[in-house]
């Protein structure tokens, strides 16, 4: 159809780039206490509804506009949609509708069918067409596309494209009111179009675009708006040829507002979490509504002897306005190159280093000196420092060049073996589209240097590209308290019913701890913490909370805790995958590595905890659900792998903590703490 691209009006551009910034509610730069009930549990449905609107004739009888708003020139419209949506993006409808058009003009030059080929002349006419219109279309949720689906949504954007027929009949008049055409009127001389159609009707094929708005009023009920575009193949719909611009496609659209029953909801299955851990002791409070509970593990560890394949970060972050390395990173000189080893590394250590993992943050600390240190014991390895920067890409160059000047100086790497370059954003950058609030943590992380190589031996194994990980580092350590040795409390719905709340624990001596007071509906605190010295103990726990209404909570429970020493020879493998901001495709990355790398070190009858994580970056229910699904995969990966190698009796133990700072690996100053803390980690403990 002719000039089809020029028909979409600049608008619909216009109202996708504004409502993008408003879209996602989700990980993408958004904090919001609030989680939508509204919205469908999944994106795998069937739905039927009902629409109703105006309609507007664009073509020839109208002089030609995209939009015109007179009064006479306003019909309607309404019909029935039924929808099948197979995935987060795609979804396919039936369209059935029924609608009137009419327009008129006055003294104006048209193309007229009078005396068959036409003649240029002034007229002045008005048109009647009923339409019944049946369409077949897709539809391409943007939103999801662009910024991922999330649940708890309860506002999308689709696009609508199609192909369908549209049965017409009408007539046209003069002036005075008599009839100079027909449509869909085979009997009559003065019809111009054809008979195929239903009852006699005229039949045309068309095209149809448009943008469309779901708005969720609950899990099953939602109300879309839409605005849709059709070209008829066909220069008959207003009886008049042409026009005064030669169009030969009539055009005619609508807006509409609706209502859609959503149902038969088809959703992923979630695997069971597997966790060893005693049943919830748990209290209602009928006023307020909170609901409160204790989880404690069977055996709380004291320490663990853990060796750690930790996994090497490929970016050097650098401060805002800074074109220097940061002094937190370890910078040698050249005298001290000749001492350095990536098998000692944990001798370099930062100067301001402080918090918790010290130990992973020294090995990441020194990635530049590792790096370097490959290098030299790898003379044909070569490597690309790409750098970004929003002040520019001769700025991210800049970056890039601070820090191959760093290895040409100390570690004497010929400048040939580094290429650089600059760009705006990252390959994969955290800021994303439509992100709003918390910019400037993402900002941080996407100003930054990637190391790029494709020397097997600088990078992790079964890996190659610009996108591919470095060779992980091996750590040997004693780990206090690992993360399943917490407690954990939960006072499910304390952020709308208290205003604060806090801990009493008693032992079974009568000796009174206190914690708190919190304002999150979930605190997990180290087992041994509580016990202290003590190797087994009851104890009793008293959530008080302080309620909004002004009156003071108060409900127990008990709970049994046992600490338990590991024997000395006892030593856990640890490995970690760690992904993107907020992704979870680093699993395909990391699949062949967890296959071939990791599983044949899980012995038969041995043991695995998986915990998943997050920064501090969304909102915090939906990073404790997206920490819980990358553990997950990684659980089914490796019992898939398991089963194929023939290892049996493993059990798993599967935890999701979201962005829990009091169980985060890393703190959240910086943007590399940040990173890591994208990450699922994987224990694999011995027969017992």
């Amino acid at each position: 159809m002719k000039k089809f691209y020029q028909c979409l009006p600049k608008a619909m551009v216009v109202m996708l780039i504004a409502i993008i910034p408003y879209a996602s509610i989700a990980q993408e730069g958004v904090k919001d206490n609030m989680v939508s009930t509204n919205a469908a549990p999944c994106y795998n449905y069937w739905s039927v509804g009902g629409f109703a609107g105006l309609t507007q004739f664009n073509g020839d009888l109208s002089k030609n506009l995209w939009v015109n708003l007179y009064s006479n020139d306003i019909g309607y419209t309404v019909g029935l949609n039924v929808t099948k949506q197979f995935s987060r993006v795609i979804g396919v409808r039936a369209r059935f509708a029924y609608g009137h058009l009419h327009s008129s003009i006055e003294d104006k030059w048209a193309w007229e069918y009078l005396g068959g080929n036409g003649v240029a002349q002034k007229i002045s006419q008005s048109f009647r067409t009923s339409l019944f219109e049946s369409d077949l279309q897709l539809t391409v949720n943007w939103l999801n596309w662009i910024l991922g689906y999330k649940p708890e949504r309860i506002f999308s954007s689709y696009l609508i494209a199609g192909v369908g027929v549209d049965h017409s009949s009408g007539f046209k008049e003069d002036i005075n009111g008599t009839k100079i055409a027909y449509l869909g009127k085979g009997s009559d001389a003065l019809n111009v179009g054809n008979t195929s159609g239903l009852g006699g009707d005229n039949l045309a094929f068309k095209a149809a675009a448009g943008l469309g708005f779901d708005f969720n009023l609950s899990r099953h009920f939602s109300v879309p708006v839409e605005f849709l575009w059709r070209w008829q193949n066909s220069d008959l719909l207003d009886m008049t040829k042409g026009g005064a611009k030669g169009v030969v496609n009539d055009m005619y659209s609508s807006g509409t507002v609706g209502i859609t029953y959503k149902f038969g909801y088809t959703c992923p299955k979630v695997p069971k979490q597997a966790a060893t851990m005693v049943p919830e002791a748990v209290v209602m409070i009928p006023d307020p509504r909170v609901r409160f509970s204790v989880i404690a593990p069977r055996n709380i560890p004291v320490e663990r002897n853990v060796r750690e394949i930790f996994p090497l970060r490929n970016y050097v972050f650098f401060d805002l306005g800074s074109k220097e390395i940061p002094n937190r990173y370890v910078l040698l000189t050249k005298d001290q190159v000749k001492d350095f080893k990536e098998e000692q590394v944990a001798l370099f250590t930062p100067k301001n280093l402080s918090g918790r993992s010290e130990r992973q943050m020294v090995v990441y600390y020194n990635v530049i000196n590792i790096l370097g240190d490959r290098l030299g014991r790898n003379p044909s390895a070569t490597i690309r420092l790409t750098g970004a920067s929003m002040e520019g890409p001769e700025n991210g160059k800049e970056l890039a060049e601070s820090v191959k000047s760093y290895l040409e100086n100390v570690f004497g790497i010929e400048p040939s073996r580094i290429a650089t370059e600059g760009r705006i954003k990252p390959r994969i950058p955290s800021e994303q589209p439509g992100g709003t609030k918390e910019l400037g943590l993402l900002r941080e992380g996407d100003r930054r240097v990637s190391i790029a190589s494709n020397s097997p031996a600088l990078l992790m194994e079964f890996q190659s590209g610009p996108d591919a990980p470095l060779k992980p580092v091996e750590i040997i350590a004693v780990q206090k308290a690992p993360v399943e040795s917490f407690v954990s409390f939960h006072a499910e719905g304390a952020t709308l019913a208290f205003t604060s709340w806090s801990l009493e624990i008693m032992d079974d001596k009568g000796t009174v701890q206190h914690f708190g007071p919190y304002s999150q509906e979930r605190v997990s605190l180290p087992g041994k913490t509580i016990m202290g010295t003590q190797p087994e103990g009851n104890y009793k726990v008293t959530m008080i909370g302080l309620a909004k209404n002004g009156k003071t909570v108060k409900k127990d429970t008990t709970v049994n805790m046992v600490l338990w020493t590991p024997p000395k020879n006892e030593e856990v493998m640890r490995f970690s995958i760690i992904y993107e901001f907020n992704e979870s495709k680093a699993i395909n990355l990391y699949e062949k590595y967890l296959t071939d790398i990791v599983t044949p070190k899980i012995p038969a009858g041995g043991t695995v905890i998986i915990h998943g994580y997050t920064d501090i970056i969304g909102d915090e229910a939906y990073n404790m659900t997206l920490s819980l699904a990358r553990a997950n995969d990684v659980r089914n990966i490796l019992v898939d792998a398991l089963s194929k190698a023939g290892i049996s009796g493993v059990s798993f133990e599967v935890y999701g903590f979201g962005e829990d700072e009091n169980l985060s690996p890393f703190e959240n100053k910086y943007p590399e703490e940040r990173f890591y803390n994208r990450t699922v980690i994987v224990d694999i403990l011995p027969k017992k």
